[in-house]
């Protein structure tokens, strides 16, 4: 379009696209990315702060690091560094704040996953810093911030023994372990079950002495027991009163990373009940469709082994809409005067970040808050390390040797410098809150992002200093 049909009406369009990729970056999430991450978390029995911290967090910002891409090769401008920015204080404040208020229920945290990721986080902040602190960026500076990412994942692949070793430290803000979480929701931690004692009868805490008897299709045998009528009687005779049914936190907190299966018979073709649910359907049937024939459903039980094909194809996806969204958004601020850097702060952020957010929430809502903060915060040293220093290394080693990548706003730098704060505020709200997830906490740090979001673009528009030259005119 030219720019007078753009300012005509024609900018509808683009934005109209743009909302769209929103969409279809959240179908693709919360449909195949997030259950295709989830069973790779349960297949490897990671930790859930661990699983969060890496596959989560290298898996949701796939959009980050496709933005960059666009923005080093193809835009060439700082919309990439603005958007990793942005999203870096979406990560940390609106993320959490969403889970916080609609995870449904008061979660606990442990302090070790939060003080790990939060000062490795603060480690990228220094060396993004330096990188972009003579406005070029060299070779040698994007393989440091390489190796570094390196050295996190070297960290979280020996975070077992960190975490004990931590635990064993007299910090002023020791919290519940995961074991003792799950007595805080009255559940026990339930041992390993050897053959040899299921044979015998004697697993620890069923109360269970001698052979284990085998009766009718309600007994189970390794407890030793069998229901009857609400009533529960023991292999000796012994009947006691049948416990009640386990409570939603207690249900969240012994529940697998393995996402919900769906029938093989589900269809994405059936036309719901009711008129939103019908006007949803139509509107999101083509982006649907697409998924459903390009991409498995691991939820299903027949794809349920090709969970790492849905994770590729996901990644596939969430990089083109990615691709599709930056070229309208750029567009889109072009056309009305905005700077890249404020697009990438707002509109870019929140649209590459929509991963994090629909990751992080459906964790939260099955309880697991420590997974849920971790892949907020593991995703920022993603974005800054990874998704920042592959296509600088791309560009100025391997595409174009010797190249620099030049960085024009010097309003970036005073944005990265204030991400400490938002660091600095997260921990200390988290402890004054006692290390919980809970509303009062979501809607603190939610006024805090807001906060934040003005002042970086009061100073990308030049308000407190001229830090930026003005825009060249154009006619295209």
């Amino acid at each position: 379009m030219s720019p007078r049909t753009r300012k005509n009406g024609g900018l509808i369009i683009h934005i109209i696209i743009t909302a769209y990729m929103f969409l279809g970056i959240a179908i693709i999430c919360d449909e195949y990315f997030v259950p295709s991450l989830e069973m790779i978390c349960d297949a490897l029995s990671l930790a859930e702060d661990v699983a969060g911290a890496t596959f989560m967090a290298a898996g949701s910002s796939a959009p980050e690091l496709a933005t960059s891409v666009i923005a080093v090769f193809v835009a060439k401008d700082d919309i990439g560094i603005s958007g990793v920015i942005g999203s870096a204080v979406f990560n940390i404040m609106f993320v959490i704040s969403v889970c916080a208020l609609f995870a449904g229920q008061v979660i606990s945290l442990n302090w070790w996953p939060l003080i790990r990721d939060s000062t490795f986080y603060c480690l990228s902040i220094c060396a993004l810093l330096l990188t972009i602190y003579d406005e070029d960026v060299t070779w040698y500076e994007s393989v440091f911030l390489l190796l570094l990412y390196g050295l996190y994942i070297f960290m979280m692949y020996h975070n077992t023994r960190l975490e004990a070793w931590a635990n064993t430290l007299n910090v002023p803000f020791k919290t519940a372990t995961r074991e003792e979480k799950s007595s805080l929701f009255g559940t026990k931690p339930v041992a390993p079950v050897t053959e040899a004692a299921a044979v015998r009868g004697d697993v620890e805490g069923a109360g269970v002495e001698g052979q284990v008897q085998a009766e009718e299709d309600t007994c189970t045998p390794l407890l030793g027991s069998c229901e009857r009528e609400g009533r529960i009687t023991h292999t000796d005779g012994e009947e006691v009163p049948k416990p009640p049914p386990p409570t939603e936190v207690e249900a969240a907190t012994t529940k697998s990373m393995a996402p919900e299966m769906k029938d093989d018979d589900y269809s994405p073709w059936e036309i719901p009940v009711g008129v939103c649910e019908r006007l949803y359907w139509g509107l999101s049937l083509p982006l649907v469709a697409l998924h459903h024939v390009t991409t498995p459903d691991c939820r299903r039980p027949r794809f349920r082994r090709w969970y790492l094909l849905t994770f590729f194809m996901s990644m596939v996806w969430i990089a083109a809409y990615s691709y599709l969204m930056v070229w309208m958004i750029t567009v889109i601020g072009f056309t009305l005067g905005i700077r890249d850097t404020i697009m990438g702060l707002t509109l870019v952020a929140v649209g590459v970040s929509a991963p994090d957010a629909l990751s992080s929430l459906c964790v939260a809502k099955q309880g697991f808050g420590d997974m849920a903060v971790s892949n907020a915060i593991g995703s920022n040293v993603f974005d800054i390390l990874l998704c920042l220093g592959l296509p600088w290394f791309l560009r100025t080693a391997i595409v174009y040797p010797g190249s620099l990548v030049p960085v024009e706003s010097r309003g970036l730098m005073y944005s990265t410098i204030s991400l400490f704060s938002t660091v600095i505020f997260l921990i200390v709200a988290t402890h004054l809150n006692g290390w919980k997830l809970d509303k009062k906490y979501g809607v603190v740090l939610m006024i805090w992002y807001l906060i934040f979001m003005v002042f970086a673009s009061l100073y990308e528009l030049n308000v407190f200093s001229n830090l930026n030259p003005p825009q060249c005119p154009s006619n295209y």
